[in-house]
């Protein structure tokens, strides 16, 4: 195993922040190929190391413009890429053995590279049996093809049965585990956290700016701006756009501002203190939003701020009773 990709593989301490990785699903679409690309160097003289892409993004073409981007540069950099959130022939691709197998193919195709560092499975496929993806995954680990697995938006027991598996079949368990994250969404606080400590898997939460519903800069009773996630965007508008998290949102504006912050601060400040957060996916869609991240995640919120916060998210849920104790 690499030295880059030694402390994505485990839990962070808690005495040190969270790693940062950098997502690409705004490449060639909302931010234009030249900017990506800036993006990306610009990363890299920030001392990021892994980007994260998918086959899925902008129909391939997120892959093809991080390839570009780091030609010349591929030794300092980890590549995570995913399979299984794509369409093919029109429908789901979903997890077979074949598509896993030739999915990776056209993905290295599009990076121009020989291996990619990480290999998610990106969403849950009901219709393949879990024990054929994994043959799959085998058969890549073996081929060289990648160099370690992860799965995303996987369920707690779900994750424990590949762990199980894979200790039967004699095939590295996943390396991590991404998840959806945020002030406004907090699911994993139930029970997902106990179970990554318990059983030592990192974590990369995504979505720290709930889409960018946390940037400030959108209102319930207007069109979604131009250029954002939520533009044409059912999956996302369906995700946050409601009149309840806009009013969540205000109020933890105020937190923000009582305390000296933007609520993009506290929003990062807030996920990057976590505990259990090992890593946040960041998607910026400028070099500016990119540094606004990066220097956000390493402020300190106060504990009051946070009390606050978490007072706040009791009162919108209406309880704070859990079937997970």
């Amino acid at each position: 195993m690499s030295s880059l990709l030694a402390p994505w593989t485990r839990p962070r301490d808690p005495s040190e922040k969270p790693l940062l990785a950098v997502g690409t699903m705004n490449f060639g679409k909302r931010t234009p190929e030249d900017e990506s690309i800036r993006l990306v160097h610009h990363a890299l003289d920030r001392g990021l190391t892994l980007f994260d892409t998918a086959n899925a993004y902008v129909d391939g073409n997120a892959e093809r413009i991080l390839g570009k981007a780091l030609a010349g540069r591929r030794d300092q950099a980890l590549v995570a890429t995913k399979v299984g959130f794509g369409r093919t022939a029109g429908k789901p691709e979903g997890l077979s053995r074949a598509r896993v197998l030739a999915a990776i193919d056209e993905s290295l195709g599009r990076l121009g590279m020989e291996f990619v560092d990480v290999y998610y499975l990106h969403v849950p496929d009901p219709a393949t049996p879990i024990e054929e993806t994994l043959d799959a995954v085998q058969t890549l680990l073996a081929s060289g093809k990648i160099r370690a697995w992860a799965v995303s938006n996987y369920a707690s027991w779900q994750v424990l049965e590949m762990f199980h598996l894979a200790a039967q079949h004699g095939m590295p368990r996943p390396v991590m585990s991404q998840v959806l994250y945020n002030v406004l969404i907090r699911q994993l606080d139930l029970e997902y956290f106990r179970f990554t400590k318990k059983y030592g898997l990192h974590s990369t939460v995504y979505n720290p700016l709930a889409g960018g519903l946390l940037s400030g800069k959108h209102a319930p009773s207007a069109e979604p701006t131009k250029g954002s996630r939520f533009e044409k965007n059912p999956l996302y508008q369906r995700r946050y756009w409601t009149d309840r998290f806009f009013e969540l949102a205000s109020a933890y504006r105020e937190v923000a501002e009582s305390h000296g912050m933007t609520l993009v601060e506290l929003a990062y400040a807030y996920v990057a203190g976590t505990p259990g957060v090992d890593s946040i996916l960041v998607g910026p869609g400028s070099i500016a939003h990119l540094d606004a991240a990066i220097d956000a995640c390493a402020k300190e919120l106060p504990a009051e701020a946070r009390q606050r916060v978490n007072e706040l998210y009791r009162d919108f849920q209406g309880t704070d009773a859990s079937y997970a104790r």
